[in-house]
């Protein structure tokens, strides 16, 4: 019995290389920017929560009751920079003060270091946070463009975790959750851009 393979002469065209790099804004080259450098790659997910509707006498699904409940739509990446403003970032509605003088464990004032205290103060009942755009952009084989996932409105929804381990380097999970935009409810805040090549190339 021969091997059976979905393998063509296509397949290494069609195969998405290497961790990528994460920007916030990257339609906005006014406010595109890097997140930092990460390790362990990222993870972008569309779920979407389906409702089968039943009717009696039939036993399973029937053809077109099926309607959307729910969508999340999410990124997850992993920085190994860590930054007062990505600790911003990780926890919404959060800010850092103008600086202090820094100073060691032991309470001596370091010279030419400013300590930045990160806190947040929840004033109203529905604080008003900050949502910006957030893709991820990777190498799509044989291709000069990359592909694109992103989420539009994102927020950070994830706990803020750090890990302190001899010979080790604290990374700063962060996961970002596509929010829907109120003028445009109808629109799913995710978005994949794929790049193909022209026939006549």
């Amino acid at each position: 019995m021969g091997r059976k393979t979905g393998v063509t002469k296509e397949t290494t065209k069609r195969l998405v290389l290497d961790a990528g790099v994460v920007y916030f804004n990257i339609d906005d080259p006014t406010k595109r920017k890097i997140l930092g450098a990460c390790r362990g790659g990222g993870e972008f997910v569309v779920e979407t929560e389906w409702r089968d509707m039943p009717f009696d006498g039939v036993g399973g699904l029937v053809k077109g009751a099926r309607r959307a409940i729910n969508v999340t739509c999410s990124l997850t990446v992993n920085l190994i920079e860590i930054t007062k403003e990505l600790l911003k970032t990780a926890v919404p509605g959060s800010d850092f003060d103008e600086g202090t003088d820094a100073k060691d464990e032991t309470g001596v004032t370091v010279t030419g270091e400013t300590h930045y205290e990160i806190k947040r103060i929840m004033k109203e009942t529905i604080p008003n946070f900050e949502y910006t755009d957030v893709a991820i952009v990777a190498e799509y084989a044989h291709h000069k463009a990359p592909i694109i996932c992103g989420l539009k409105n994102a927020m950070a929804n994830s706990n803020l975790s750090l890990t302190f381990a001899d010979a080790e380097e604290s990374v700063l999970t962060i996961t970002f959750t596509g929010a829907f935009d109120p003028d445009n409810i109808a629109e799913e805040p995710w978005f994949i851009r794929i790049p193909e090549m022209n026939e006549a190339q």
